[in-house]
């Protein structure tokens, strides 16, 4: 019976011993996995982190240009109010230079009309002028002939008198 219990014992030892050998290689091989699944979640978590950063700065990024794009928004739309205003200018000046064209037109024609006015009282004085001239050339015939009248009634009267 003492080896019977001896071979007990050895048999428990041994299935001991074989279940610790299993066991920790087991313990082993979950340690393994352990590692690798924290190994896993701190690579996980790093890369959790750089993406965090990178949407922050990708936040940060649409922010700025956000704010670039309301600045350019507010200089389109003063732009375009410059270029409203701008137009309505052109318009006035458009509407401004019609009026003065047809003022510029009619005063052209007025002109035209006080060249002719022009032209007509000058050709009236010179026929005033030659009428004057036409009268005075017959003032003077007419003053020639009295002298010459005055003066044959004179020799006549000088004549009748010797």
């Amino acid at each position: 019976m003492k080896n019977f219990i001896l071979f007990l014992v050895l048999l428990v030892a041994a299935v001991s011993v074989l279940l610790l050998i299993k066991f920790n290689k087991e313990n082993s091989e979950v340690t393994k996995s352990l590692d690798q699944e924290r190994y896993s979640r701190m690579s996980a978590e790093e890369e959790l982190q750089k993406s965090d950063y990178r949407i922050k700065k990708l936040e940060a990024d649409l922010q700025t240009t956000q704010v670039k794009l309301a600045k350019m928004q507010e200089s389109l739309d003063k732009e375009k109010e410059v270029n409203q205003e701008v137009k309505t200018q052109l318009e006035e000046v458009g509407h401004t230079k019609e009026s003065l064209q047809k003022y510029l037109d009619e005063a052209l024609k007025r002109k035209a009309d006080l060249e002719r006015m022009k032209k007509d009282a000058e050709a009236r004085v010179l026929a005033a002028q030659a009428q004057l001239e036409e009268a005075n050339a017959k003032a003077a015939r007419e003053e020639a002939l009295r002298e010459a009248q005055a003066s044959a009634a004179a020799t006549n009267a000088a004549a009748a008198s010797k």
